[in-house]
């Protein structure tokens, strides 16, 4: 859901110019929410409308995501996404629909306009446009369900304050042949993603960013991605998690922090396919793995495309754990591939019946 919120600047003086001085950090305090504060939830999106007799241009000059409901006082914070203080960020007749729909005499907060939200045709382009968040195709791709999934095996000796998924992916070999149509479609999408289709980039982020929201997980200091292998990168391959953590970055008002890298290029197919196991491959990973972990990282967004095991996030936060033992770290990943010991309920991706 989105709101619209109304600041009168002659009313106490705030105005476009001073956003800055009225934010802490990124954090800005909205009051007057009495009327919506048993509806609103974390993570739904806020633009601030400003107007007044002042000399600046009426328009929306803030976007940001509620991050803080104080129930008894009727007020909420805003982690500002992006503002301006010297013009709109939004075209003038956007300011011009959102002066309209706020128009009401004594009140600040307004719900989206239903007929605000247009269904993109849902093609590339679109997603490159940020334009998902309305994408009836998108939304309907199924999200991973509380309860239907575990954490991989790799994973159950490392350090981690929680692992999130946003889909189920599909893999070569799956020992589950029922899987429904729209699994599918959205594991072809995936599989684009990883081919080099970027634009899929922010529509896996914002489902991450969803199963984050839903979970109250939205206070980090860095989203950090796990690296491209050096082999890759000198073959122009694209850098998925970059991408994906950019995005997220965006979507949370997070600096990203590229804190991870590996020394050599190290890959677990071309290992198994030699004969070496798992282990042998985490040890020669974890020993490719660098970190440059900086001290003010005490709550991590570690970002991956895809999860199987969790054989790469372990190593990954082996190497943080080292550094900032200290430091609070969520995995989260666009996709968790269909294997027995990450299923715990196949509802969310086999046929009914």
């Amino acid at each position: 859901m989105r709101f619209l919120y109304k600041i009168y600047s002659n009313y106490d003086g705030f105005r476009p110019a001073v956003l800055p001085e009225r934010m802490d950090g990124r954090r800005l305090r909205l009051l007057g929410w009495r009327r919506y504060i048993d509806v609103v939830e974390k993570g739904w999106e806020c633009w601030v409308y400003f107007h007044g007799r002042h000399r600046f241009e009426n328009g929306v000059y803030a976007k940001g995501i509620v991050d803080g409901i104080d129930l008894e006082a009727g007020e909420v914070s805003l982690r500002v996404r992006e503002y301006r203080t010297d013009r709109p960020i939004t075209p003038r007749e956007t300011s011009a629909r959102v002066a309209e729909a706020v128009s009401t005499r004594f009140r600040q907060v307004f719900l989206w306009p239903d007929d605000w939200t247009v269904a993109p045709v849902c093609e590339p382009s679109a997603c490159t446009g940020r334009q998902c968040e309305d994408c009836e195709t998108w939304l309907k791709l199924p999200l991973i369900g509380e309860g239907e999934s575990r954490i991989p095996s790799r994973l159950r000796w490392s350090t981690y304050d929680d692992v999130v998924a946003a889909h189920w992916i599909v893999p070569r070999r799956c020992y589950e042949t029922r899987i429904r149509s729209d699994v599918r479609d959205l594991t072809r999408r995936f599989t684009e993603f990883k081919l080099g289709e970027m634009a899929y980039a922010f529509p896996f982020a914002l489902a991450i960013f969803e199963q984050l929201r839903r979970r109250d997980l939205l206070e980090f200091d860095y989203v950090v991605p796990i690296p491209l292998s050096p082999d890759k990168a000198a073959n122009g391959e694209k850098h998925r998690t970059r991408e994906l953590a950019r995005e997220l970055g965006g979507l949370l008002a997070v600096r990203v922090g590229e804190m991870l890298s590996l020394s050599e290029s190290v890959s677990k197919r071309r290992m198994q396919a030699d004969g070496y196991t798992v282990s042998q491959f985490e040890g020669r990973y974890g020993e490719a793995l660098q970190a440059s972990v900086p001290p003010d990282a005490r709550r991590i967004l570690l970002v991956d495309d895809v999860m199987t095991r969790g054989s790469t996030a372990a190593q990954a936060l082996r190497v943080i754990e080292k550094q900032q033992p200290h430091a609070v770290v969520v995995v989260a990943t666009a996709g968790q591939m269909i294997v027995k010991e990450a299923v715990v309920d196949d509802e969310g991706f086999t046929l009914s019946g």
